[in-house]
This record gives C-alpha cells, sequence and structure tokens, in this order.
C-alpha cells in the first residue's frame, strides 16, 4: 500500500479534541505577491508573463524573510471554475485547518497564492487542492487511510463541527500534484525544501554506479493468508562473504522499492557512505493489514525473525550476527522496528525509526493506556543499543513521546542517535532520513 505522506496513522485521533487545529504555520506576503498584484493590474499580457515566469523559476517561490527564516510562496493556476483552493502541506493541514490553507486569488487574474514564513531548514511535500465551483466530483476516490480517518473524525465530532469537517476531507479528494514544483515525490506529492533543508545524500555523488539486482523471496508471515513477496537488494560488489553480510529489514518496503531505492543505494555504497549490505524490502498488504500488523504484532515480528532472516541466510548469505542486523521503518514502521529489536535481541541488534508511532496504544482505544513500548524498554533486562530515532518538529502528536522514549534508552544506558528535523509526518523527511540513519548506526559495518 501507498503511505500518504504527511498524515499521522489512523489510530490517531483525527481531530483533536474540540476541533482544535494542530499548530499553525505563520502566513506571510512575499515579494512575488507584490509582483502577481502587478500583473492583474497590467492585464492579461502581464499575467501570462507572470506565469512564464513562474513556470521557468519553479514552485514554491522562496525568498530570504530574516536571520534563519524564508518565505515560501505556492501558486496555482485557476479561473472561475474554481471556488477554492487549498495547500495541503506538512502537519500543518488537518480538518481543523481549512481557513489557514486556503489560498487567496489575486482579484482580476487567474492567480492563486499562499505564503509561509518558514525556518529556512524546513522540507515538506504538499499536493494543492482546486475545488470546482460547479461541485463536481474528483477525479478518483479518497485514498483508504484518508477515507478511515474521515469516517473516524465525523463519527466523534460534535455536530456543529461536522460540516467543516467534512467540507475538508470532500476537498482532499482534489488534491494533486503541483504542475510547477521544482521537486515531486512520487505521482501525487510534490516537494519543497528550502535552502537549508538538510541535503539528501546521493545529490552529488556518481550516476554511474554498479547496479545491484533485487530479487523476489516469498514471505508467508504470521498468517497464510498474509502471504506477499519481499524484494531483496544485493549490492553489485563489495559483500562479506557468504554467511557475514549484514542486512537490513526495511518495512513498508513497497513504498521504498518504488522510490526507487535501489539505485540509491547503488550511489551511497559506491561512494562508501554506506557500506555493502542486504537490505530486504517487506511490503506491507492492504490498509487493514498494516494497522495490525505494525502495532508491536506479536506474530509479525515473530515471522519477521523466525520465517524472513532464516530465508535471507539460505538465500543470500546474511548473517546470524544480530550485531550485523537491523529493522527499518516510518510511523507504526518505526514503532515496530524497536519493538522487533526489544522483542529478539538475540536476532536483531538495532532499529531506524523514523517518527515511529511512540505514542501507540491509542489512550482511547487501550483504557488509558499509551507509550507502551517506552514502559516495555524502561523494565527490560537490556535495550537495544543501536538504535536511531528522528521526529519533526511539527509532528505535535509525535515529539513528546520521542523524545521520552529517547530519554527512557539514556537512562537505560544507550545512546541513540537522535535527530529531530523541521518537517512533519512526511515521506519526503523520510527519504532523506534514511541514508543518514543507516550510516550512522552501520559506521562500524565493512567498508572494503
Amino acid at each position: 500500500m501507498s503511505m500518504s505522506p504527511h498524515v499521522n496513522d489512523p489510530t490517531l485521533p483525527t481531530v483533536p479534541p474540540k476541533f482544535k487545529p494542530a499548530p499553525a504555520f505563520p502566513r506571510s506576503t512575499a515579494p512575488v505577491v507584490r509582483a502577481a498584484e502587478d500583473a492583474a493590474r497590467g492585464g492579461p499580457d502581464a499575467v501570462r508573463a507572470f506565469w512564464r515566469d513562474a513556470a521557468r523559476t519553479g514552485t514554491p517561490v522562496v525568498a530570504p524573510a530574516g536571520p534563519g527564516e524564508h518565505t515560501a510562496t505556492f501558486l496555482w493556476r485557476g479561473g472561475d471554475e474554481v471556488a477554492d483552493v487549498l495547500l495541503v502541506a506538512d502537519r500543518s493541514a488537518d480538518a481543523g485547518s481549512f481557513t489557514r490553507n486556503r489560498m487567496e486569488r489575486v482579484p482580476g487574474s487567474d492567480i492563486w497564492h499562499l505564503t509561509y514564513r518558514m525556518g529556512s531548514d524546513w522540507r515538506s511535500s504538499y499536493a494543492v487542492a482546486p475545488v470546482p465551483a460547479d461541485g463536481a466530483p474528483p477525479p478518483g476516490p479518497l485514498d483508504p487511510m484518508t477515507a478511515v480517518r474521515r469516517s473516524r473524525a465525523l463519527a466523534v465530532a460534535e455536530p456543529a463541527d461536522a460540516p467543516a469537517i467534512a467540507r475538508w476531507f470532500d476537498a482532499l479528494a482534489h488534491a494533486r500534484p503541483d504542475p510547477l514544483a521544482r521537486e515531486r515525490l512520487d505521482d501525487r506529492w510534490s516537494v519543497a525544501s528550502l535552502p537549508d533543508a538538510p541535503p539528501e545524500a546521493w545529490r552529488g555523488l556518481p550516476t554511474a554506479a554498479p547496479a545491484g539486482r533485487v530479487d523476489p523471496l516469498p514471505f508467508t508471515g504470521a498468517d497464510p493468508a498474509t502471504a506477499r513477496t519481499v524484494r531483496v537488494y544485493t549490492p553489485a560488489a563489495g559483500l562479506p562473504p557468504a554467511g557475514e553480510r549484514p542486512v537490513v529489514v526495511l518495512l513498508d518496503g513497497d513504498d521504498w522499492h518504488a522510490l526507487p531505492l535501489a539505485p540509491l543505494l547503488d550511489r551511497l555504497i559506491a561512494a562508501r557512505v554506506l557500506p555493502p549490505m542486504v537490505v530486504a524490502m517487506v511490503p506491507s498488504l492492504d490498509f487493514a493489514a498494516r494497522v495490525r500488523e505494525l502495532a508491536c504484532h506479536d506474530p509479525f515480528v515473530a515471522a519477521l525473525t523466525g520465517e524472513l532472516l532464516p530465508a535471507l541466510r539460505a538465500g543470500f548469505g546474511v548473517s546470524a550476527d544480530p550485531d550485523r542486523v537491523l529493522v527499518a521503518g516510518q510511523s507504526l514502521g518505526g514503532l515496530t522496528a524497536l519493538y522487533t529489536a526489544h522483542r529478539f535481541p538475540e536476532r536483531v541488534g538495532g532499529a531506524v525509526a523514523q517518527s515511529g508511532s511512540f505514542w501507540w496504544p491509542n489512550v482511547a482505544a487501550a483504557g488509558g493506556e499509551s507509550e507502551r513500548l517506552t514502559r516495555l524498554l524502561a523494565a527490560a533486562p537490556e535495550v537495544p543499543r543501536r538504535v536511531h530515532l528522528s521526529v519533526g518538529v511539527h509532528e505535535w502528536s509525535l515529539v513528546g513521546p520521542t523524545r521520552r522514549l529517547r530519554d527512557t534508552l539514556r537512562d537505560r544506558g544507550a545512546d541513540p542517535h537522535y535527530a529531530e528535523y523541521n518537517g512533519g509526518h512526511d515521506r519526503a523527511c523520510w527519504r532523506v532520513g534514511l541514508p543518514d540513519a543507516l550510516a550512522a548506526l552501520t559506521h562500524d559495518w565493512p567498508r572494503p
């Protein structure tokens, strides 16, 4: 399944109590807006020239805004056929944020705009949702995760809030990538990166790296009904002898395979940013299966360690040494990665948890319990020593739980690699952060 890049796990409350929105981004006015207003006063030819300039520079239009800050102005082209245009970006976008994520139209033109003033290291995936004035239906249905969030939000909403919540989710069905964006995440999402955003580790590396292989490996999992095919990457050269090869088990593997991840691994390994290693990309199945399996589900993690790892040893020569085995994941996958290392330390030596859902389980569904893994680690005889934790500062529901889990590991004598970034619950940020996380945890793995 494909995860939305910046929508949190559906088991979280989809709308904060009393329709309280997530923290807002500061709105601002940038020079490009004044240029748009000047173009509108200049007439149709000037407006067309404005759009030619925008197509040449790409969007969002970025400008300095003071020490450590820039403005990012998002644009959309539409006339009277559009009633509203919403920007869906980062974790600022939720059912309580319709108004503050609403673009403004320059009178007398087809120019819609919205400017954020942000720290210069911000990165975000985003989409734009133009809402038709005639009420025409969207080109397709909501993705499964968003459809569940809509249903759950409406089920718990106050009657007075329900129309606004429905309006927000109905608008999301019209979301599409920005045709003028300088960066794309995939076929649905664009990316905005301000000048000081963390660099992508593969930028500037030679593109002609030797190509590794991606081979299929059957994986039954906890139940024959959940059988699937794991994609196993092996680099072109440099691997240790069979039986000594390090391995990373990467959850939500279909998303990473589609990136595509393999060519990036080729370049990172060739440049010695990463050591030669096997990477097993384990796909999630459907939406319901992902939510079940990646929530500290003992049968699933037992299958990862008891079926998949032996198959990787037999078929790809990976090591049985737990210090050469990592599990990596994002969101619920990050929770499960660390849980796997906790449950099976004799098989898995460490974990990469990006935006880990360490709030789990949901308080409302678990009789007041939350942050179970943190408590398990606090009481465990030993804790994993090779751990990376990262969280976006805009992930208002995750920052506190992640910091508390980090502190618990430190109290137990571990020294987790820890990072907070200026972004949200977002695959655009995870894509940039994964190489750094793997490099940090594999610094002592052989790099021939």
